[in-house]
């Protein structure tokens, strides 16, 4: 039984490669030597570098491999050791893609037939004289790092699947809940709240006034989660802006190539008065805004506005130094506002908006401070939700944000242990969604492990090179709000002590003759 792979990627680089042709030359030699030791140990199971090439800012390289030191890792290892030769010529390794990945099994695997059903829409599926075939396409460094060609290999190997230890389950895996609960709003919290007078849409798609009934939920809610999860955790309050400029935007690399549909852009106006002058008189005159005269004025997108709340932090740390014995740093913020998202799909009342309210916790220490950080969070909502709010709960394997519901759908994670499921998302259960079984619950909050993706983006170093990690948890405060009313309704008499004890007397809504 073998494996083989051969692998075709590119590694992009910041600026155009000719002034860095010798530390290029040096980097693949530095692999080089470090394959032809793998050879005399392992033979035809060690990687081996086949060919390379540059063009303008583009690496290209081909790779085969045994099992040993399968190729993508070593592209991966390439791409390291070019990042620490090329940096002193302030050229940065930007992107990392694995235009094509074949990977051969001979014997011991599931059949094409069984294969094609596992790794639908993951991996292109093939046989030719008894050996399966997987191809992979555009596998970004991400993918590699998550481990998708492994789990995929693992997946179809009879033999692997009783590997010691791993448990691989999709996104979406149920893996503890609460009791059931009644619930005393049957039909969607928006409506039943704009009936109310407590909120009232705004003209905009997917935004909300709230009126101080509303304002006065939320509020106590951010309020109790302070009190219960922040504070006993030692997180301390950060204020974080909401425009985020296109020098920060690029560092977001995941994002940017899974859903850049799912952020609003920014185009600053010329401060030039006289810029304007034909789209005011076609307002004076007409009353209309001719917005299609403001394409002639503003320039190319700036920034885009906050969508994951937690890139400032990061920011902070860009191009520093920090100490391991300095860390964690723990911050949760709300006070900056909004956050914004271009939702797919549509939006839905007041549970999926382009406009909401997060409280962020996030957070920067070693991998197991990362780790043990982010379950206690997990822990401390649960608690909040269960013991404060007596609110129905679950608590599933969630995505990581930058996944699309598609991308996440095409892959697997292990779920053999909570600390290795890189997001946990605790949802709640809303009865107009339809039945426990069957309906998509709402997720409340988001928490995850980013292991060192951020930390490498952004550039943070730790002073005597330690591993350090990030992590955060995102409490989606409109949700709270809308899975709170639907199981407690809005008689403030019949909420819970936690609640009421905070607002104390809540306030009415503004009337109007209308």
């Amino acid at each position: 039984m073998s494996l083989r792979f051969q692998l075709s990627g590119r590694i992009e680089l910041s600026s155009d490669a000719s002034g860095a042709m010798q530390e290029i030359r040096k980097a693949l030699d530095e692999l080089g030597e470090f394959l032809k030791k793998g050879a005399e140990k392992y033979g035809e199971e060690s990687a081996e570098l086949m060919d390379w090439s540059v063009e303008g800012n583009v690496l290209r390289v081909s790779i085969r491999s045994g099992r040993s030191l399968r190729a993508h890792d070593a592209l991966l290892r390439l791409k390291n050791i070019l990042a620490q030769r090329i940096g002193p010529k302030r050229i940065g390794v930007r992107r990392v893609l694995v235009e094509s990945l074949e990977v051969r099994i001979s014997s011991g695997h599931v059949g094409r037939q069984r294969a094609e059903e596992l790794l639908e829409e993951i991996a292109e599926v093939s046989e030719s004289n008894g050996d399966l075939i997987l191809s992979f396409h555009n596998l970004t460094e991400h993918d590699l790092r998550d481990r998708v060609v492994d789990r995929a290999i693992k997946l179809v190997r009879v033999e692997e699947a009783r590997v010691e230890g791993e448990k691989l389950a999709p996104f979406g895996t149920v893996l503890r809940k609460g009791a059931e609960k009644p619930h005393k709003l049957e039909i969607d919290v928006a409506v039943e709240a704009e009936r109310r007078g407590w909120v009232k849409r705004y003209p905009g798609r997917g935004q909300w006034i709230y009126m101080p009934p509303m304002a006065a939920l939320v509020r106590a809610i951010i309020q109790l989660l302070i009190d219960r999860i922040a504070r006993p955790l030692g997180f301390e309050e950060w204020m974080f802006p909401r425009l985020v400029p296109m020098e920060v935007y690029k560092k977001l690399t995941t994002y940017i190539e899974h859903l850049p549909d799912g952020v609003f852009y920014v185009c600053v106006p010329p401060r030039d008065p006289s810029a304007f002058d034909e789209f005011k008189r076609e307002f004076k005159l007409r009353r209309e805004l001719r917005t299609d005269l403001l394409k002639n004025i503003l320039g190319e997108p700036e920034y885009i506005m906050e969508a994951i709340q937690c890139t400032a932090f990061y920011q902070f740390f860009s191009g520093e130094i920090v100490r391991l014995e300095d860390l964690p740093v723990k911050a949760y913020e709300v006070m900056g506002g909004w956050t914004w998202r271009n939702e797919a799909g549509g939006v839905e009342g007041l549970v999926r908006t382009n406009e909401f309210l997060r409280m962020e916790m996030v957070f920067l220490g070693a991998p197991d401070q990362v780790i043990e950080l982010r379950n206690k969070v997990t822990d401390l909502t649960i608690e909040v939700l269960e013991k404060d709010l007596d609110m129905e709960w679950r608590l599933v394997a969630g995505a990581p944000f930058y996944l699309s519901p598609q991308e996440a759908s095409k892959r697997l994670i292990d779920i053999s242990h909570i600390d290795r499921i890189p997001t946990l998302d605790v949802e709640v259960y809303l009865p107009y969604r339809g039945s426990r079984e069957e309906a998509e619950w709402l997720e409340i909050t988001a928490a995850s492990v980013h292991r060192d993706f951020y930390v490498r983006n952004f550039r943070i170093k730790e002073a005597r090179s330690r591993e350090i990690w990030t992590g955060c948890v995102g409490h989606g405060i409109s949700r709270w709000a809308a899975g709170f009313l639907a199981r407690h309704g809005f008689d403030f008499d019949e909420w819970p002590d936690s609640i009421k004890s905070i607002i104390k007397r809540l306030p009415q809504p503004p009337k109007t003759i209308t």
